[in-house]
């Protein structure tokens, strides 16, 4: 019979040998001697499923000790006797912490779906890898994601809501929520069927986490004349940066279609800025292209913008010429102006909203200035049925719009 003694001092030889134990509650109970000094305890039993002679690890001594051993062996061998292989079922444990391990985790599932965003032409897909790199705990991404629970979720938007950023937590639960979403259904869907790893998620752990405001804030910031008089006329601004926003003021577009816009885009012999449908935040809806009169306030503006960036294929280079200016990078220059200058604070993209004001207190209606600024049409008449292009009516307009814009500016003396 096997004993803590005998065990202890059982010595190691060239090859592993085994020690058996008379315990008769425990057919078949022994201890294996390797070469290299280790002692494990083991079980060897005739399987009830194929008759083969087979054996199964208990544990190692001495963290488990002989009378450990000798209760697991004896509850071993109950399953044996009742008619189960207990080595199939350790293969098949083995098996399924394989398969979990297989499991696609967080970081897959986020990829997952800014790939998914791609594929729809949607440029949130950038905004999702910046929050994964950003604001998701690296061991978080590591995790299985149907691991991932509500109190997860929590420790990802709490620290962004607690430093003020109230409004981005409640963007990446959306996201967040989204991906999994996602996840959940990608199996059924044909673009990612045998495609997309294999998550396994039972319920989407997003759903139940509030959001962190009840509601977004709307924008509602619009520059006065007399600051839009101040802005015009600052030098607190780098020339290419003030230029930009002198853009988006004089036209109304939207921030990335002014940022990203290049010289081909601009036909000066016809007047017209001509933005192509897949640059346009409305290009899931419509992928027309958008039509932008120009006057020659607008033309001069565009002097002043080859003279200063002289780039031959971007209006506003980025550092290196490779590409075009992030919109981060307007943000900031104003950011920097509204700090020095001490007007009230505003972003790129309220020279937007304040075109539309502005344009509104000179008489420009509202639907023309929806078409002017490229803004979805979706009327049944407007959808289905008008394929006008107002372009004559849109001139008339933009150029009542320069004329106001351009009284506006002028400094009295």
């Amino acid at each position: 019979m096997l004993t803590d003694k005998a065990i202890r001092d059982a010595k190691p030889k060239t090859s592993a040998y085994r020690m058996r134990d008379g315990n008769v509650v425990a057919r078949g109970f022994g201890l294996t001697v390797a070469p290299s000094g280790a002692k494990s305890f083991f079980l060897s039993f005739t399987s009830p499923e194929d008759g083969k002679r087979k054996q199964v690890a208990l544990g190692r001594f001495p963290k488990m000790s002989l009378r450990e051993a000798r209760l697991k062996a004896a509850e071993v061998r109950a399953a044996v006797d009742a008619g189960q292989d207990p080595a199939v079922e350790k293969q098949q444990a083995i098996a399924k912490r394989m398969e979990k391990r297989a499991l696609g985790t967080l970081a897959d599932l986020i990829d997952l779906y800014a790939d998914d965003l791609d594929a729809d032409g949607k440029r949130t897909a950038k905004e999702v890898r910046r929050i994964k790199g950003k604001d998701i705990p690296p061991a978080l991404l590591k995790r299985p994601v149907h691991l991932i629970s509500k109190d997860d979720i929590l420790d990802i938007l709490t620290p962004i809501a607690q430093r003020g950023a109230k409004v981005h937590a409640d963007n990446v639960r959306a996201y967040l929520r989204a991906a999994f979403e996602l996840g959940l259904h990608a199996e059924g869907m044909t673009r990612w069927r045998g495609k997309a790893p294999r998550f396994n998620i039972q319920h989407n752990p997003v759903a139940t986490v509030r959001k962190t405001v009840s509601r977004k804030p709307r924008g509602q910031r619009a520059l006065s004349r007399q600051e839009v008089q101040q802005l015009w006329h600052t030098d607190l601004l780098s020339p290419s940066m003030h230029l930009a926003l002198k853009l988006l003021l004089s036209t109304g577009q939207r921030v990335e279609e002014v940022l990203h816009a290049t010289w081909d885009e601009f036909d000066t012999d016809q007047m017209l800025w001509t933005i192509a449908g897949e640059r346009r935040k409305t290009r899931g809806k419509t992928s027309e292209p958008h039509l932008v009169p120009l006057d020659d306030f607008h033309l001069e503006l565009l002097k002043a913008v080859k003279f200063t960036t002289e780039h031959k294929h971007f209006l506003f280079p980025a550092r290196g010429g490779e590409a075009a200016r992030r919109y981060d990078s307007l943000t900031h220059a104003v950011r920097g102006y509204v700090q020095s200058s001490g007007m009230q604070s505003f972003s790129p993209r309220d020279l937007r909203r304040t075109f539309k004001t502005l344009a509104g207190s000179m008489g420009i209606s509202l639907e023309m200035r929806n078409r002017l600024q490229g803004h979805a049409m979706t009327d049944v008449g407007s959808t289905h049925y008008d394929r006008w292009h107002y372009l004559p009516e849109k001139r008339e307009a933009m150029r009542t719009w320069a004329a106001g814009l351009g009284e506006m500016i002028v400094v009295d003396v």
